[in-house]
């Protein structure tokens, strides 16, 4: 079997004759016709995508174990050796080839896999191995796979399954908040006054707000008491609060359950978060409370002081950031606001003035403040065409090339990134370019984000799909530049994207959501992979766009904000009692991920109205207050 059996000179023209047969030795791998396939394979034996015809015969035909081991053994394709080990893995246990599961089995963090390779040396004989391993695969707060059931049973059978093994995972169970799993461990637990502290536990993880009750814990062991009360207190907060607050408030009078500092932080901590997602008055004094700090805190107990409009208290938690949150532009910001509202102009000039050179969402605003152009800092990379010669000519880019020449795009992208990895900055920031002449546009971003280039600004915000956004924008009577801001946060314009909760394509719109598009506007729904069409995908994230537009009466901020989190979480967040500074509500939105994601995509429209030359808006201009809608 050959791998890779070229040098760059002959590699550097590949027959179309060549290609045709490739895509006959595909046809005969899918007909199930070895005989031809070996005839082609052997002439193919020098063309660059020779492993993928091998590895596609070899998925077909995993009982070839020698053929197969010394596909694995050669690794000239190393994603397609690990494509092929799993799936020679699975193969193996469901035929019981144990010794040969066992010796090609790679470490991981997949429980199934875990188990499976467990099953295997407990059948070769290593019982012991096996279960001391098991413990490990055992203690964790959620059901395991269903090919763990048998090893389990072992286990369970073993004197290694002891009472504080059960302990361990009931408590991992109850973290998780997986009432099945805790159930069914309660009743293993042997002595009655454990089980009594379980069931207790249980009705905790059904229902937190019982915390409230004055006997619920008196007959909880002592040891479990604190535990019970900080969970419980911790989980009422989001349910809660006012209950929450009373329940702490009740404790820190009676002292009744002795508590550590850390315990205490930890549920004044929640109090603290909670009564600053929710924008009240009364956070401030909980932060200021805090014995224990870290970075999450530094910044709500500065949010938290901005909610309550005292500027001396803002600066007070500004100090309290370390020097190099102090440096970020966020913090920057803020501090010279608070210099500007404490009449200490020239501090706050100096901080703007500096803040204004950056291009950023927190620059954008500082130039809006003393009325400069935004800076882009436009550096595009600069590679030698000789570069781009030399990579593509070397063996990872022929077969990334030749990925694209047979129209097998999908598979050239997943190579590309397989060939990559590792590169040194220099090189990544030529594969970069290559990239971007491909127009794999989110490749090129996210090669020059692992470089540390931000200033090559015609390639980290392209200009795609420039006839059907127009149109989609015009139609919806919506900015271009603010449909670009949200491709390019979505999906960096591949059209093919799909997040790990559903959402597909461009503007990254879930089925169920496109579906009830499909119905308002009477378009021919098939299933969700309409989705993945630029063209359909575009209209309808425009059209979703431009409801939240409505639906929050032209505030461009909120409208981009419930296209992130959703209008639901949007209308909790605006039931405010007062009116709000767009840049302080947009600070204080309790999702750090909706925080980030609005901040980019104005931004991100701000940049594409100067690159597209369509406009001159303002941050200020998507900057409207903030206020509770009219009942």
């Amino acid at each position: 079997m050959a791998f890779f059996m070229w040098s760059i000179e002959c590699s550097a023209i590949i027959s179309e004759q060549s290609r045709e047969k490739f895509l006959q030795a595909e046809k005969m791998i899918e007909s199930g016709n070895d005989e031809k396939f070996s005839l082609l394979s052997k002439e193919l034996s020098g063309y660059p995508l020779h492993f993928y015809l091998e590895y596609q015969w070899l998925v077909k035909h995993l009982d070839q174990e020698p053929k197969v081991r010394q596909f694995l053994k050669s690794n000239e394709a190393p994603l397609y050796t690990r494509k092929l080990r799993r799936k020679w893995l699975d193969y193996l246990y469901k035929n019981k080839q144990w010794k040969a599961y066992e010796g090609n089995y790679r470490s991981s963090k997949n429980k199934q896999k875990q188990c499976r390779y467990q099953w295997a040396r407990y059948q070769l004989n290593k019982q012991d191995k096996a279960l001391q391993a098991t413990k490990d695969i055992w203690l964790t707060g959620r059901s395991l796979p269903k090919d763990c059931d048998e090893l389990l049973v072992k286990f369970s059978e073993s004197p290694l399954l002891t009472q504080k093994l059960i302990w361990q995972r009931f408590k991992l169970a109850v973290r998780a908040r997986q009432v099945g799993l805790a159930s069914y461990l309660q009743k293993k637990i042997v002595d009655s006054l454990v089980k009594a502290d379980a069931n207790k536990w249980i009705l905790l993880l059904k229902n937190p707000a019982l915390i409230s009750g004055k006997e619920f814990l008196n007959t909880v062991s002592v040891g479990e008491q604190s535990k019970m009360l900080v969970y419980a207190v911790r989980r009422l907060v989001g349910r809660d609060m006012s209950a929450a607050i009373k329940v702490w408030e009740r404790e820190n009078q009676t002292k009744k359950v002795k508590l550590s500092q850390k315990q205490i932080n930890k549920i004044e901590r929640a109090i603290a978060l909670q009564l600053a997602f929710s924008k009240s008055n009364k956070a401030y004094q909980y932060f200021s409370k805090l014995k224990q700090t870290d970075k999450v805190i530094r910044a709500w107990e500065v949010r938290s002081a901005l909610i309550g409009g005292d500027w001396k208290l803002v600066q007070k938690s500004l100090n309290k950031l370390s020097k190099d949150e102090q440096a970020e532009g966020r913090w920057r910001y803020w501090q010279a606001k608070t210099f500007l509202e404490t009449n200490q102009l020239e501090q706050a000039l100096k901080i703007f003035n500096s803040l204004a050179k950056e291009r950023s969402y927190y620059g954008f605003l500082a130039a809006d403040y003393i009325l400069k152009d935004y800076v882009l800092a436009d550096s595009p990379i600069k590679v030698a065409d000789t570069e781009i010669k030399q990579l593509l000519m070397s063996k990872g880019f022929v077969v990334i090339n030749e990925f694209r020449a047979v129209n097998q795009e999908d598979k050239a992208q997943q190579y590309w990134w397989e060939v990559v990895r590792g590169f040194k900055r220099s090189k990544l920031l030529v594969a970069a370019k290559i990239a971007e002449q491909w127009q794999w546009h989110k490749h090129a971003i996210m090669a020059v984000a692992q470089a540390k280039h931000w200033d090559d600004i015609e390639l980290r915000f392209p200009i795609d799909y420039v006839d059907k956004i127009k149109q989609n924008a015009q139609l919806q009577g919506v900015d271009s530049a603010l449909i670009y801001g949200l491709i390019r946060r979505e999906s960096m314009f591949d059209e093919e994207a799909n997040s790990p909760v559903g959402a597909l394509g461009l503007m990254q719109v879930m089925p169920a959501t496109g579906k009830q598009i499909a119905k308002e506007i009477t378009f021919p729904w098939k299933s969700k992979n309409d989705l993945l069409k630029a063209s359909t995908n575009l209209r309808f994230g425009t059209y979703y766009y431009k409801q939240m537009i409505d639906k929050f009466s032209g505030n461009f901020a909120l409208a981009v904000a419930a296209y992130n989190a959703g209008p639901t979480g949007v209308q909790r967040w605006i039931k405010i009692d007062r009116v709000y500074a767009a840049d302080l509500w947009i600070e204080t939105i309790p999702y750090k991920e909706t925080r980030e994601y609005v901040a980019a995509v104005l931004t991100y429209a701000l940049i594409y109205q100067r690159r597209l030359g369509t406009g001159k808006n303002l941050m200020a201009d998507f900057m409207r207050d903030i206020q509770a809608p009219k009942s």
